[in-house]
């Protein structure tokens, strides 16, 4: 698509967005100032969550820095599949990967587990897991924000996450089924999928998803990283519904 500017994105609360004037954050003037490098007469996208908008910046009446709406678009963005991952704690870092990229796949929720090979047990939720996401939506143009729920044991989310999507966790034993065996099967366009720490999902706990018709799928033959096995997972589901959407 040919556009008379490069396209700059950034998410802000819907709380900020009134009387068609976009009224930026601290934290909102600094990144448009210092990774953006905007000026006045700029334009850019605005993402809140529910709609986007085409801004001008322009200075408001208190000297502050402002956007201007031009136009808007609705939430309309539907992904080819829903899907839920719900993932063992691991450090920080991997955390972040899996929360930054999976926004930016689609993933409309996230669920940080705690299992028995966890080398993490954080005890709430993270201030900064939300900023990652909202990034991550600015950048890759998402409009509506993933939730991020605060960290819980694996038989707590099976018993109160009540949902009709199909169980599907990763596992590396013989004879276990790939992926895409596994999506063929499907009767539901909707997947939350189940992934181990370092170390993985142990027998017991595997035999506690089984209980939940929890099937078991491979991403291949060679050991990965949680944070790889979750987001490729979830880029393999993304796809494979899109294929299917097409055809």
């Amino acid at each position: 698509m040919n556009r008379k500017y490069k396209e700059r994105r950034i998410y802000v609360d819907n709380t900020r967005v009134f009387n068609q004037v976009v009224f930026f954050s601290p934290d909102n003037i600094h990144y448009l100032r210092n990774v953006l490098h905007m000026r006045l007469g700029e334009i850019l996208t605005v993402l809140d969550g529910s709609y986007g908008y085409e801004v001008v910046l322009e200075l408001g009446t208190a000297g502050e820095l402002v956007g201007k709406i031009l136009s808007l678009r609705e939430s309309v963005q539907i992904f080819p599949m829903t899907v839920c991952l719900a993932f063992g704690c691991v450090r920080p870092g991997p955390t972040e990967e899996i929360l930054r990229h999976g926004t930016e796949l689609g993933v409309e929720q996230f669920f940080p587990l705690i299992l028995e090979l966890s080398n993490r047990k954080p005890e709430v939720t993270s201030s900064r897991w939300g900023k990652i996401a909202e990034s991550a939506c600015a950048q890759s143009g998402r409009l509506k924000k993933p939730r991020i729920h605060d960290p819980l044991g694996l038989s707590t989310f099976l018993k109160t996450y009540s949902s009709t999507s199909k169980f599907i966790h990763l596992a590396m034993e013989d004879k276990v089924p790939p992926l895409l065996n596994v999506l063929d099967s499907l009767s539901t366009d909707s997947v939350t999928f189940v992934i181990g720490p370092e170390g993985g999902i142990t027998e017991e706990e595997q035999t506690i998803l089984a209980q939940w018709r929890s099937v078991p799928a491979s991403l291949g033959f060679t050991t990965l990283r949680a944070e790889t096995a979750a987001l490729v997972a979830v880029g393999i589901t993304m796809n494979w519904g899109l294929c299917r959407f097409v055809h």
